[in-house]
């Protein structure tokens, strides 16, 4: 059967809607990072006025600036958690959009809010909730910090004094101890503080950018996967890769398989994979009942009969190179597929 012109309108609204989240996502991550560009310029400031006309931090001064750069970073962590809270937000509001016209209003509204909060208290498979998280990044965040400032200067003062005890005895410093001298500047301790909170994976940055889109796309899988429940018509959600899918991993078995007979990668209510890990692109579209096919009722297929229809190479990004290994040697089980490897290999130990 053809959709009807209100389901037509509501995938139309759905492709608007991940649009507006590509949006959201890349003006997301444009704003973290220009929080933390502004917190490191400040700190660089602050330690260039400490130096003064020296040109270096003394020991002396350390406290007072570390409690300034401990104060400026508690202001970087109030920013970007209301532009997070701002995101979800404006996330769970786009993933009940498309519904406006199948769903009542008053309960678009409840979907958005409990999305919401469906964030907030979501608990990981780390046992963390998001302000578990964020605390942990402002841990992290002040720990390099401080270590990079307490660390130069001491390096600097300490260097200073050994090429005073030199000159005193008439002896030239060697070239180690001039360049150590150095470490206390207040140019060399704003690139420490730069590059520790800036630079590379898993810094304290990397880090705020990967829940900022984590939970930004939590919020508008939760109310489009509510709002989708709601519409009457619907039996679910499909499972859809992003076109910036970097590589082979555990959602192209999510989008593929037809677990449910409903068709490749669509999920009944309740059952979707997504979000299938942090920092997904991957999204999901309703899935009306007259979209379902005979042949997708009869192509139904477990978890391991698909794997057995993937290329072993695929097969590897999916699974991970030592569960495949394991699926090849008949030692994986399908209720494992998700699981960590080291819960796999205590489950095969106990099996041998």
């Amino acid at each position: 059967m053809a959709l009807t012109p209100e389901q037509k309108a509501v995938l139309a609204a759905s492709a608007k809607g991940r649009k507006a989240m590509q949006d959201l996502d890349a003006a997301a991550l444009v704003d973290v990072r220009k929080q933390y560009d502004e917190a490191v310029r400040d700190i660089q400031q602050m330690i260039a006025v400490v130096a003064g006309a020296a040109g270096a931090v003394s020991i002396a001064a350390l406290p007072s600036l570390l409690l300034q750069i401990q104060a400026r970073l508690g202001n970087l962590a109030s920013a970007r958690d209301a532009a997070l809270n701002q995101g979800i937000d404006r996330a769970a509001t786009i993933g009940t959009t498309p519904f406006t016209s199948t769903v009542n209003t008053a309960q678009l509204d409840h979907i958005r809010n409990d999305a919401v909060q469906f964030v907030k208290d979501f608990v990981g498979a780390d046992k963390l909730t998001l302000s578990d998280r964020l605390w942990r990044i402002d841990r992290h965040a002040n720990e390099i910090v401080n270590q990079a400032v307490q660390n130069s200067v001491v390096r600097g003062d300490g260097a200073a004094q050994a090429a005073r005890d030199f000159l005193a005895r008439g002896m030239r410093p060697p070239a180690e101890i001039d360049l150590a001298k150095d470490a206390a500047t207040a140019r060399n301790i704003g690139n420490s503080v730069e590059e520790g909170l800036m630079t590379g994976r898993g810094a304290p940055l990397d880090n705020a950018m990967r829940v900022m889109r984590t939970e930004i796309n939590r919020a508008h899988t939760r109310a489009y996967q509510q709002g989708a429940a709601a519409d009457d018509d619907s039996v679910g959600t499909q499972f859809m890769l992003s076109p910036r899918h970097p590589r082979v991993d555990i959602c192209d078995m999510h989008a593929r398989a037809n677990l449910f007979g409903l068709g490749a990668g669509v999920y009944p209510h309740g059952k979707s994979p997504l979000p299938a890990h942090p920092n997904t692109l991957s999204f999901e579209v309703i899935v009306y009942r007259d979209e379902v096919t005979e042949e997708d009722r009869a192509g139904r297929q477990s978890v391991t009969e698909f794997l057995d229809t993937v290329p072993s190479k695929d097969r590897k990004g999916i699974l991970g190179v030592n569960k495949n290994e394991a699926f090849e040697a008949g030692q994986l089980p399908a209720s494992q597929v998700k699981s960590r490897w080291r819960d796999v290999q205590r489950r095969i130990g106990r099996q041998s």
